[in-house]
């Protein structure tokens, strides 16, 4: 037994209640620092914000070490006595043992949960949240992040890292004289309560802080809470009324929420017109291909086949991730129908009409059908059989090489009697940003990206240069199938789509990826039209993944007007739109001429709703108010799309 067991023994569970409280009491001294960098964060502006964000950090910082705290205080109790203490000794256990250990790891598992947090809002702006939780859940969802084995075990590292200092603050309260004396005097029941009492008087200024913000609609604080993760905001509009402070006087808009009730989805059969042509299919789906990538220098092959096609140069996506960006391109419905298709599994009528049609139909992808669940959602009705998934050994653009060659083999292969729908998805210019050595287009590069080292705004020039050139490689694959069909004879019976599932950013408004925002880099993607008889043209008017459905029905000969399967517009029958609907997980934006309000679903008059101007940087107050009026009828309209297709209850 050590010498520390020895002492626990001989002073029993009264000394060991001061080693644990020392070594919380220094764990949360290390979590106050850990977390410190919040306020550095572009959101904090201001000496009131950041006041207010240093109070919150105080009174957070104590809240966040309670996963560590509870399980500890725990183990203490119920093994440092009776029937806990018996067992321990039966095992040949020294008591202290278990609740320290458990005390170091939930400690460093919390340090390492922050610092991780930190890492996602300043990259994509948002904390640890229901998409994470999705991406963690869900099988190939960390997959989807393209993490190699470098960034794992540095990862690993800072874990081993806040592990051991971590045990050295315990060693601290082991040996730290001072500090025990120091412990025993704070103990006593005065300071403790004072100190309870200072907690609960800051505690208490932060929510009435806030609280007032919210009445006066004050921004530097309401926007400074959104950097803390687990902020429960508080708000005593009516109170404040009450007593005869009234609300600033703040142009609202209604509260987005999703329609309830069975999905009512299509609103009535399709209707093919006698004789209508049947058309071969092949939808192309790049991920993180943003809009300015079609290039004739990056995507010279795409680019001469664009000028021979519809070019829609100011298209933008339905959503600002895959999950939405897919359901929008193939469904035309706003990404926040995603949830309750998904749990019916249903299948959009788009894909319907090719399956009772005939169609041979066969999708791939160099990522997986599981992550996002496009196996329950856009296939849910393809055979597994028919759709095949990358290989998880190989790098995207090994995959998406692959892929190419297997989707050509299939055409050769096919009923030359009935038509065909080809789908592939390809991660060449997924993060992080696949190539061969031939298409390093520019140089230098960032020869290797570390996630857990990396840094967008220091390496933005590097990253991008390694986009660019996994974008070269995308064009060689683009190639090779448009060849393909070319020399085959096909391109006068078949309806090609090149497009993107959502943009890319690199740091040309503050954040890197994607999911963070709906600025043009996020969701402007490029979208290729050719269809037999097609007269090529470059249109400069704004569209929508949700228009493509509409589109594609329309060109296999569907008669039934658009909105009743959809909420687009058919490209090629003069439809038209002035402006478009991007989702996120949750949230949602309205892109127009004048500028984007992003809206927070289900709440209104908050912080989180923003206004940019046309250049997708954020709108001064006045600037907001004159963006919210402009905006008022498209959300109505969004309003009404959002429960188009539900059951009214």
């Amino acid at each position: 037994m050590t010498d520390s067991s020895s002492r626990v023994a001989a002073d029993g569970p009264a000394r060991e209640s001061g080693v644990l409280g020392r070594f919380l009491f220094l764990s949360w001294l290390l979590l106050l620092a850990n977390g410190s960098r919040l306020l550095l964060e572009d959101r904090v502006q201001g000496p009131s914000a950041f006041a207010f964000s240093c109070d919150v950090l105080l009174t957070y910082s104590c809240l966040y070490m309670l996963p560590a705290v509870l399980p500890v205080a725990a183990l203490h109790f119920l093994l440092g006595r009776g029937p806990g203490a018996a067992l321990l000794r039966h095992l040949r256990i020294p008591p202290a043992w278990p609740a320290r250990g458990a005390g170091v790891l939930l400690a460093a598992a919390l340090q390492m949960l922050l610092l991780a947090d930190a890492a996602i809002y300043r990259l994509y702006g948002f904390h640890f949240n229901g998409f994470v939780w999705n991406l963690v859940n869900t099988p190939g969802g960390i997959e989807s992040m393209g993490a190699d084995a470098a960034t794992m075990w540095t990862a690993a590292g800072l874990f081993a890292s806040f592990l051991a200092a971590e045990a050295l603050l315990l060693l601290l309260s082991l040996r730290w004289t001072r500090l025990a004396r120091t412990w025993e005097w704070w103990a006593r029941p005065r300071p403790v309560l004072a100190t309870i009492l200072a907690w609960i008087l800051l505690s208490g200024g932060e929510r009435v802080a806030y609280g007032m913000s919210d009445v006066k609609d004050y921004r530097p604080v309401l926007r400074s809470a959104g950097v803390f993760p687990a902020y429960a905001p508080i708000r005593f509009r009516k109170f404040a009324r009450s007593i005869g402070i009234e609300s600033a006087d703040r142009e609202k808009i209604p509260a987005l929420k999703p329609g309830t009730g069975a999905l009512q989805y299509p609103l009535a059969p399709l209707r093919a017109a006698p004789g209508a042509p049947r058309w071969n299919v092949v939808v192309l789906v790049a991920e993180s291909w943003r809009f300015d990538m079609l290039d004739p220098v990056i995507m010279p092959e795409t680019t001469a086949f664009a000028a021979r096609s519809l070019d829609f140069r100011n298209h933008c996506s339905g959503g600002n991730g895959t999950r939405m960006g897919i359901f929008s391109l193939f469904y035309g419905l706003y990404g926040p129908y995603w949830f309750p298709f998904l749990q019916e599994r249903r299948s959009p009528v788009l894909m319907d009409f090719l399956l009772d049609g005939g169609w041979q139909l066969k999708a791939r992808t160099s990522a997986k059908f599981t992550f996002p669940e496009f196996d329950r959602t856009v296939f849910a009705r393809v055979p597994s059989a028919d759709l095949t998934e990358g290989d998880p050994s190989k790098l995207g653009w090994e995959n998406d090489r692959a892929n190419v060659g297997s989707l050509l083999a299939d055409i050769d292969r096919r009923d030359p009697a009935r038509p065909f729908f080809s789908f592939m998805f390809f991660e060449s210019p997924h993060a992080r940003y696949y190539f061969p050595e031939e298409c390093a287009l520019r140089r230098p590069y960032l020869e290797k990206v570390n996630y857990a080292t990396m840094d967008p705004a220091r390496d933005r020039d590097l990253l991008h240069a390694r986009y660019v050139n996994s974008c070269r490689h995308l064009d060689t694959q683009f190639g090779r199938i448009l060849r393909g069909l070319e020399e085959r004879g096909l391109l006068d019976s078949t309806v090609v789509i090149l497009t993107g599932d959502h943009g890319e950013e690199f740091m040309e408004r503050g954040r890197w990826g994607h999911h963070s925002a709906f600025n043009r880099y996020q969701c402007g993607v490029p979208m290729i039209l050719h269809h037999p008889g097609c007269v090529p043209a470059r249109v400069e008017a704004m569209t929508s993944h949700l228009d493509i459905p509409a589109t594609l029905l329309g060109l296999l000969g569907v008669e039934n007007p658009a909105s009743d399967y959809g909420l687009g517009v058919d490209l090629l029958r003069g439809g038209s739109r002035s402006s478009c609907v991007v989702s996120g997980w949750d949230d949602l934006a309205w892109r127009g001429a004048s500028g984007t309000l992003v809206v927070p679903m289900g709440r209104t008059g908050l912080a989180e709703t923003v206004a940019l101007g046309p250049d997708d940087r954020e709108l001064p107050e006045e600037g907001e108010r004159a963006a919210l009026s402009l905006a008022g009828d498209s959300i109505r309209e969004v309003l009404s799309g959002l429960s188009r297709f539900r059951r009214k209850r």
